[in-house]
């Protein structure tokens, strides 16, 4: 695992800037220290740099969303935070984190200042992972809040993602106005400040909320480096503005088999696709024929579903006449005349319509006598009964014949 660097960074202060340095097992590996540029260049070779921008130049806040669409966020933060920021929006960059029930994290800060703080670590050949507000590096919550004092300013934490800095000796006032806007008051407030600055232990006295004190040793970066976890929840560094580190050399030779690789995979998977498409295709042609289909078969159907139920419970209905009796279906009752009228050839067929447990026949003959023979022959079969209706026309003859299942 790489060792880490942590850097506090004041714009405008580079030949004094503070830093820590973490090792592989996330322990200080070096004391806490001060240097400018060229002495933290030989620092940060190897390491993960985060860098820690002073409160005073960031903006953190809370933002109501109501889309969980991350361009809509993008587009609708600015405009929610605009009477917040001292400079124009269109001159300001905001960094989002992850959004939890419509509210949104968000971190600005002036671009132009960003931009200049990164060419300045370029400068110096330090490539930064991570840049946030200073205060995003302090514990806070709504129940608890966090006030860390420095020499000679105050960062105040009143929620995951809420904070507010002022000078030194206006913390209590703009603390107390603070509690007097909150609703509801947090539950404790915990208090950091240097071991041995006496007046700042007697500072927050005549603030009516539960104080529990914590002191640093050295410097505030004894705080910061204990919740580096949360630095990376809303890091500057994205969208345009995201890190990149150049290749190592020994990944450039495969640069080429790598290329040629992912076009025999965009190749195989265009394929892939080209293919999938035409099963859909396919698909949906039997689709739609199945469809046509079932509809001939059940025509009062309005929905295309379990249509193999559909049609197997039809077809046991069209063998029972819905009756429940075998000898009584539609296919039993045409197994019985099929021989008689398929040898006729005196008469012509136009029609059969099957209601309940008997078939009615359209017949044309060319003489009254061929239809009554035919009727006969019907009659004659066991199990069923015939009723014939006739009409004389002037060449033909047409008749209704009605087989009955007996029984």
């Amino acid at each position: 695992m790489s060792e880490f660097l942590l850097i506090h960074y004041k714009p405008g202060h580079h030949s004094n800037m503070q830093y820590w340095a973490l090792g592989a097992d996330q322990h200080a590996s070096i004391t806490l220290g001060h240097g400018n540029m060229t002495e933290l260049k030989s620092i940060a070779r190897g390491k993960k740099v985060t860098v820690l921008i002073d409160a005073h130049y960031t903006t953190l806040a809370s933002v109501n969303v109501p889309s969980k669409n991350r361009n809509k966020q993008m587009q609708a933060v600015p405009f929610a935070m605009e009477d917040n920021l001292a400079e124009d929006i269109d001159d300001t960059y905001f960094a989002l984190g992850k959004s939890e029930d419509h509210t949104v994290p968000v971190i600005a800060i002036k671009r132009s200042l960003l931009e200049q703080t990164l060419d300045i670590f370029r400068q110096q050949q330090i490539h930064v992972d991570a840049i946030t507000a200073d205060s995003v590096a302090i514990p806070g919550s709504n129940a608890q809040w966090c006030v860390l004092l420095d020499e000679d300013s105050a960062l105040i934490k009143t929620g995951p993602s809420q904070a507010h800095c002022c000078d030194r000796e206006n913390l209590p006032i703009i603390l107390q106005a603070l509690l007097e806007q909150s609703e509801p008051q947090p539950d404790a407030i915990t208090y950091y400040y240097k071991a041995d600055d006496v007046v700042a232990a007697t500072m927050l006295n005549d603030i009516d909320i539960t104080i529990e004190s914590q002191t640093y040793q050295n410097h505030a970066l004894e705080i910061f480096v204990t919740n580096l976890k949360e630095v990376q929840s809303l890091n500057l560094l994205q969208g345009e503005f995201a890190a990149k580190r150049e290749s190592n050399t020994w990944i450039k030779p495969w640069k080429s088999v790598a290329f040629v690789s992912a076009i025999w995979i965009a190749f195989e998977l265009t394929h892939a696709a080209i293919i999938a498409t035409q099963l859909e295709e396919k698909n949906l042609q039997l689709t739609r024929q199945i469809e046509k289909e079932f509809k001939r078969a059940i025509p009062e159907a309005r929905k295309m579903t379990n249509m193999r139920k559909r049609v197997e419970r039809r077809l046991d209905e069209l063998k029972t006449g819905g009756s429940g009796k075998s000898n009584t279906g539609f296919l039993q009752i045409l197994s019985k005349v099929t021989p008689v009228l398929s040898s006729n050839n005196k008469l012509d067929i136009n029609a059969a319509v099957y209601k309940s447990n008997y078939v009615d026949l359209d017949l044309t003959a060319k003489s009254l006598d061929d239809i009554e023979k035919t009727k006969q022959q019907l009659a004659n079969i066991p199990g069923i009964k015939t009723v014939l209706s006739t009409t004389v026309e002037k060449d033909s003859v047409k008749g209704r014949l009605r087989l009955e299942a007996k029984g």
